[in-house]
């Protein structure tokens, strides 16, 4: 989830401040065994009542409010890790963990730019790092506004360790871990940068950002109805199960969520471009557009996502203001 700008944390009465330290409670994490090859490593999620009040960082707002989960597909000394929270504490906890159950051999892929999936990176400077070759291209870009805490506000990400393999738009590139097969597809969803694995034996995906539980955040307004047709290709894919990088610590550790919480994502993300002319678009709530997912079980209500929804209407709104709202096709 892509943290929200410094002018919409104003607007919510919420300030910047330094990173709590990750062995808090807040920022604890916690491993989750999905299978014999796959761990996944979460964070956060607290309910709105135990959640102090005072400042607030993008750590928070994009991450740790939210929930957050990073992977590890992991066979023999060997382990393929997704993403690597928003501190080099945290990252180095999944590290630990991962050589006291005997990797010696890691390699990192990156599921796109925005800060909580990228703030450890510096743990595995000696690593193999993968992304999209257009995150190594926008992070280099960021670099310098990353490092010095000007790009999202403090805290700052130092060093920022970029990725060192960048992937084509249209490859997909095939690692053997172990004996796992893992496919890295690079997507359009979300962010134009993103990138997903897919574990075929296992018909499961790991999604990244582009699902979240309970709304998508809306980095890029203007794509919407290519991110809306390249989820029903993704759909065809063949997975059946799908792990987010924000959803619910309960579904996570249950095995994932079922291709409903993607028809859920489309849904939302079409209603909001549909409805983004009405009068009152940007007083609608959240409920208006996922009640009907929630009475299916694809999500749930979770609290942060209010305030990503008013932000979702306003980038929207502005994005559609002047454009003839395109048809969609319900058809995956």
């Amino acid at each position: 989830m892509k943290p929200m700008p410094s002018a919409a944390l104003a607007a919510l009465g919420l300030c910047l401040a330094a990173p709590a330290a990750a062995q808090d409670a807040a920022h604890a994490v916690r491993a989750i065994a999905i299978n014999d090859h796959l761990t996944a490593f979460y964070q956060g999620r607290p309910d709105e009542a135990s959640v102090p009040p005072g400042p607030r960082h993008w750590p928070d707002l994009g991450a740790i409010f939210v929930g957050v989960a990073t992977y590890a597909i992991h066979d023999g000394d060997t382990a393929l890790v997704y993403d690597t929270f928003t501190d080099q504490g945290s990252a180095q906890w999944v590290r630990d963990w991962l050589t006291k159950a005997g990797v010696r051999r890691f390699i990192l892929a990156t599921s796109h730019w925005h800060l909580d999936h990228i703030g450890g990176n510096a743990v595995y400077a000696d690593s193999m790092r993968f992304a999209t070759e257009a995150t190594r291209v926008k992070l280099t870009a960021k670099r310098a506004a990353i490092e010095a805490g000007t790009e999202e506000g403090p805290p700052a990400i130092r060093p920022l360790i970029l990725p060192n393999i960048g992937i084509a738009p249209d490859s997909v590139v095939t690692l053997m871990i172990g004996s796992v097969k893992a496919e890295l597809h690079p997507v359009a969803i979300h962010s134009a940068d993103g990138l997903v694995i897919e574990l075929p034996d296992d018909k499961l995906l790991l999604a990244g950002d582009t699902l979240e539980d309970t709304a998508t955040f809306v980095a890029e307004p203007e794509s919407l109805p290519e991110q809306y047709k390249a989820l029903g290709t993704m759909r065809g894919w063949g997975f059946t199960k799908i792990l987010p990088n924000h959803g619910n610590p309960a579904v996570i550790a249950s095995g994932g969520y079922g291709l409903g919480f993607l028809d859920a994502t489309r849904d939302y993300i079409r209603a909001l471009v549909e409805h983004s002319h009405d009068a009152d678009f940007q007083k609608q709530p959240l409920e208006n557009f996922v009640d009907a997912a929630v009475k299916r079980g694809d999500v749930s209500l979770w609290w942060p996502y209010r305030d990503a929804h008013a932000n979702n209407l306003a980038s929207v709104a502005k994005a559609w203001k002047d454009k003839p709202i395109p048809k969609f096709d319900a058809a995956p």
